[in-house]
C-alpha cells in the first residue's frame, strides 16, 4: 500500500502568537457579534470628513492611537481565514486521502488481522484440495452417506501429475467387504495396529453395501472404535451372489474426499466378493494420478461376483501386492504386506510365466548398502494347484544372492496364501536380476508380482 503525503497548513505561519484551539473556535462562533469602532461621519459634510482624515494622517499619531485596533482586525481576519480553511478546504483534502488509500488497498491486499485469523489447517486444506481438483470431470458417481445424505463425488484426473508424494504416505485407508465375518475384519485390523507406522491420517470404509460411508481420523484408536461400530452385518449386504462388488466406488469416494490428503496414500482392500467389471483402465488412472498404491487381500472363498482377477490386476498396475488368502489368516497377510517402515517400492515388476524356466528381469540399482524387503506373489489365483518353486537371483562382479520359495513353505509358513516376503542384502551397486521358476501345469499362465522395498 502506497503512502500519500499532502500539504499541512500551519497556523504558526499566519501569526506570531497563534491562538489556542479553543480560542479559535470561540472567535469563529462569535463573528456575528463582533463590533468595529469606525469614526462616525453622521452630520458632517465633505469638509468634515477631510478634516477628520487630515487630523489622523500623521503616521506616528495614527499607529500610536489605533495600533491595538489594527492588530485586533488583523487577528480577526486571520481567524476567519483559518476557519474557512478548517471548515471547507481541509475536510475535502482529508476525505480524498482516505478514499484513495482505501480504494487501493481493498482490491489488492488483505488486512493483516484477517490473515492471522485464518486457521493454518484450513489454509493447508484449501491448498491440498486445490492441487487435487484442478482437472476435467470425466464422470460422476453418486453414493449415499450416513445419515441418508446423498453426495456426489467427482472423479479425478488421469494425467498422472495431480500431486507430488512425500517421503512417507500421509494417509492409510482400510476398506473391507460387508460379506466377511466380524472376526475376520477385527482380527485383521488389530494385527495392523500392533506394528509401528507413521501415517498422519487413517480412513475406514465398509463396502458391498447399498450405502457407503467413509470416515477419517488422526488417532488410530478412534479408527478402531469406528470399525467396531461398523462391522459386517448381513442386513446391509447384497441379496444374491450375482451382484458384483462395488469396491470401485470406494476409490471414487476416497480420492474425492476433502478431509484427508490422498497423494501418495496406501490403500488395503479386504475383498470377499469379486467385482463384475473387467475394464480397470479408468480406476487405475485414478489411482496413479494420485501416486497411490493399492494392496488387495482376496478371500479364497468368494461370496459373489464374476471377475476373480480384476482387483489383482489393479494391484499389479499400481505397484501394489495382490494376495489370495483364507479368511481366518487375513491377519497374517496384512502383517506380511509392506505397510510399515518400508511402504514404497524401489523395484517393481509384474511378469508372466508358465511351466519351468529362467527369465531375465530388469536390473536393480540400490542407492546404498542395506537390507531390502522382497515381496513376491507366486500365483495369481487359488487354489494352489501347480506351484513348485521360485528362485529370485541377483548378481554383479563382486556380490550375489538369492531369495527362494518352495511349495513346502506355502502350507506352514504362508498358511496356504499366495504372498511371500523376506529380506535380502544388497550393496550400493548395479545388480542383474533373474527368476528361476517351476510350475507343474505348463499350460497355466501365472502373473507374478515382484517388489523390493527400502527402509528409507
Amino acid at each position: 500500500m502506497q503512502e500519500f503525503n499532502g500539504y499541512r497548513t500551519d497556523i504558526n505561519d499566519l501569526f506570531n502568537s497563534p491562538p489556542k484551539t479553543e480560542d479559535a473556535r470561540n472567535n469563529d462562533n462569535n463573528n456575528s457579534s463582533m463590533e468595529y469602532e469606525y469614526p462616525s461621519t453622521e452630520g458632517n459634510g465633505e469638509e468634515g470628513i477631510y478634516e477628520y482624515i487630515t487630523e489622523i494622517s500623521k503616521p506616528a499619531s495614527f499607529f500610536k492611537k489605533y495600533c491595538c485596533r489594527l492588530l485586533a482586525v488583523l487577528i480577526l481576519a486571520g481567524l476567519v481565514a483559518v476557519s474557512i480553511i478548517v471548515c471547507f478546504v481541509w475536510p475535502k483534502i482529508f476525505h480524498h486521502t482516505v478514499t484513495t488509500t482505501t480504494s487501493r488497498t481493498a482490491p489488492d491486499s488483505t488486512p493483516t488481522y484477517t490473515t492471522t485469523k485464518i486457521p493454518t489447517t484450513t489454509t493447508t486444506r484449501i491448498s491440498t484440495q486445490t492441487s487435487q481438483t484442478t482437472y476435467t470431470d470425466h464422470g460422476k458417481t453418486t453414493v449415499t452417506s450416513r445419515p441418508s445424505t446423498r453426495s456426489t463425488h467427482s472423479t479425478t484426473p488421469t494425467d498422472g501429475t495431480s500431486c507430488a508424494p512425500t517421503d512417507y504416505p500421509s494417509t492409510f485407508l482400510f476398506a473391507y467387504s460387508n460379506d466377511f465375518s466380524s472376526e475376520t475384519v477385527s482380527d485383521t485390523w488389530d494385527k495392523f495396529t500392533h506394528y509401528r507406522n507413521y501415517y498422519d491420517w487413517f480412513g475406514s470404509i465398509r463396502f458391498d453395501t447399498e450405502h457407503l460411508d467413509i470416515q477419517f481420523h488422526k488417532d488410530i484408536k478412534d479408527v478402531t472404535s469406528t470399525i467396531e461400530g461398523n462391522l459386517p452385518n448381513p442386513i446391509y449386504g447384497f441379496s444374491n451372489s450375482s451382484i458384483g462388488s462395488n469396491v470401485f466406488d470406494v476409490f471414487e469416494i476416497f480420492f474425492s474426499n476433502t478431509v484427508a490428503p490422498v497423494c501418495g496414500s496406501i490403500i488395503v482392500v479386504l475383498l470377499k466378493r469379486y467385482p463384475n467389471e473387467a475394464d480397470i483402465s479408468r480406476i487405475v488412472s485414478l489411482i496413479r494420478s494420485h501416486h497411490a498404491i493399492v494392496h488387495v487381500i482376496t478371500s479364497t472363498t468368494p461370496s459373489g461376483g464374476s471377475q476373480s482377477k480384476t482387483m489383482y490386476s489393479v494391484a499389479s498396475k499400481t505397484n501394489g501386492m495382490g494376495a489370495f488368502q483364507h479368511d481366518q489368516y487375513f491377519w497374517d497377510a496384512i502383517y506380511t504386506l509392506p505397510l510399515y517402515e518400508p511402504p514404497y517400492p524401489i523395484y517393481a515388476t509384474t511378469i508372466q510365466v508358465s511351466g519351468a524356466g529362467t527369465k531375465t528381469l530388469p536390473d536393480f540399482y540400490p542407492s546404498r548398502t542395506d537390507d531390502y524387503l522382497i515381496e513376491i506373489t507366486y500365483q495369481d489365483h487359488v487354489p494352489d494347484d501347480s506351484f513348485q518353486m521360485l528362485n529370485l537371483r541377483w548378481t554383479n562382479v563382486g556380490d550375489s544372492g538369492s531369495y527362494n520359495v518352495y511349495s513346502e513353505n506355502v502350507s506352514y509358513k504362508w498358511h496356504g496364501g499366495t504372498l511371500t516376503s523376506g529380506w535380502g542384502s544388497f550393496h550400493g551397486v548395479n545388480y542383474s536380476i533373474s527368476l528361476v521358476y517351476n510350475y507343474y501345469l505348463g499350460q497355466d499362465v501365472q502373473n507374478l508380482q515382484i517388489r523390493i522395498y527400502s527402509k528409507t
